[in-house]
């Protein structure tokens, strides 16, 4: 189905995707990394955005302050706003992880629709993989007991944050409805609901 350095780039994905649940805890690595990772993507938009449409000088200084309101501005704000465990440890938060790796792939880098959705497939199957461990890590098994952490991984819906639920379940409909389907059977666009 797909040559060897697609493979490559699926297991790498899938692999990648496994972290992401962390991206909620305040200092943890996967949060670190993404952040810098669009600290550089923040830069390098800003400099191919407006390169020659002003001095070098502005530009630089321009790219720089975007690169640090991302990394230390969004970052905080980012950290003080969501709660470990919270809304990106949940199954939609990984179905929606799988559409919008189908709408970049696709946008940004210009993949097939059968590629999209199979990296989309290895992005939320990778995610929910990191969903299963944690709760099977949270019961004691020599114990026979249940950890304080115990059915907050593989989280459908929490009364706490029912508005955050809503606009998320909102987006993977939306996702589901606005995205192409790899299969003409399935193809259904909400201009034809």
């Amino acid at each position: 189905m797909v040559t060897q350095g697609e493979a490559a780039a699926l297991f790498a994905l899938g692999t990648l995707a496994g972290l992401l649940p962390d991206i909620d805890s305040d200092h943890s690595i996967p949060a670190q990394w993404l952040f810098r990772l669009l600290s550089l993507a923040t830069a390098l938009f800003v400099l191919f955005r407006w390169q020659g449409k002003m001095p070098l000088w502005q530009l630089l200084a321009c790219a720089g302050a975007g690169a640090v309101l991302m990394r230390y501005i969004v970052l905080n704000l980012f950290a003080r706003i969501t709660v470990h465990r919270g809304l990106f440890h949940s199954l939609p938060a990984g179905l929606l992880a799988g559409l919008a790796t189908i709408a970049l792939g696709q946008l940004l880098m210009d993949w097939t629709l059968h590629f999209s959705w199979l990296a989309a497939a290895f992005v939320s199957g990778g995610y929910l993989l990191h969903l299963v461990l944690d709760e099977m890590f949270s019961v004691n098994l020599m114990g026979s007991s249940l950890k304080k952490s115990f059915g907050t991984a593989l989280t459908l819906f929490s009364p706490v944050a029912w508005p955050a639920y809503v606009l998320l379940y909102a987006a993977v409909i939306a996702g589901m409805l606005l995205l192409p389907m790899p299969w003409p059977i399935f193809n259904i666009h909400a201009g034809s609901l």
